[in-house]
């Protein structure tokens, strides 16, 4: 699966702070305004509104607007998820996946993706295809599993990911070539010459045992890697090449996703 855990970049993006600490007027010097500010924060989270502390602790997180304490930080998103605030609850599942500011801890990231899943949520839906992909940490490998909540994110992106687990899971019970072809060959329709698309498409034909048409959707895949305009996809060229050769020796190809 070439389509990796985007990373949310949580603490860096919500850290601007919401409309709602932003849309205070208040006519002092603007360092009277941000103190103002988060001291009304810092009031209402003592009183134990949730959305107040889920913004404190992004800040202490960060040590923006306040001295930085990580484990504070962390304790006011909990207890701010705790209230069901959905914006502490897709933090901590982010922080708890990316493992950047704290370790990573997959069995939280579960929990709380899971929570949001329960809702729809697209986001916690296409990381939890990851955390079910990859397993580990507190959380048993379940293709099965991944594959029910990419289909439930539902993107391109998302159902790419489901036609390569269909087609490379490493569990039999778990695989269905003949799903991934009809999968792949549908978002193909959306760009043809798209080189992850051709690469999933080789795959679902390799594990269907078609591996003439393996062969030639994988030399397809190269070509249009290699006329991408994608550097990053262009790293991959390594990858697309260990596939092709194993078409031609008639071997299907197996992965377990890797979170980084």
């Amino acid at each position: 699966m070439r389509y990796s855990a985007v990373i949310f970049g949580v603490v860096g993006g919500l850290l601007t702070l919401s409309a709602q600490v932003a849309a205070f007027s208040l006519p002092q010097p603007q360092q009277d305004q941000i103190a103002g500010r988060v001291a009304l924060i810092q009031y209402n989270a003592e009183r134990g509104e949730a959305q107040s502390q889920y913004l404190l602790g992004l800040m202490y997180i960060s040590g923006r607007y306040v001295d930085k304490d990580i484990d504070s930080g962390m304790g006011l998103l909990k207890q701010a998820a705790a209230a069901n605030n959905a914006d502490a609850q897709r933090a901590l599942a982010d922080l708890s996946f990316e493992g950047r500011i704290v370790a990573r801890d997959l069995s939280t990231a579960e929990h709380w993706y899971r929570k949001l899943a329960e809702t729809g949520d697209h986001w916690a839906n296409f990381r939890l295809g990851f955390v079910y992909a990859a397993g580990g940490a507190g959380v048993v490998r379940d293709c099965g599993k991944a594959v029910k909540h990419f289909s439930d994110a539902g993107d391109k992106v998302s159902m790419g990911n489901v036609v390569w687990i269909l087609a490379t899971c490493p569990e039999s019970q778990f695989r269905d070539g003949e799903r991934a072809v009809a999968l792949a060959t549908e978002l193909l329709k959306v760009n043809e010459a798209d080189p992850t698309f051709l690469d999933n498409l080789a795959a679902a034909y390799a594990e269907t045992g078609d591996y003439a048409n393996a062969v030639k959707t994988q030399q397809q895949a190269l070509v249009q890697l290699h006329l991408s305009a994608n550097q990053q996809l262009k790293t991959k060229e390594d990858e697309f090449q260990k596939r092709l050769d194993n078409y031609l020796n008639h071997k299907p190809y197996r992965e377990i996703l890797p979170l980084d």
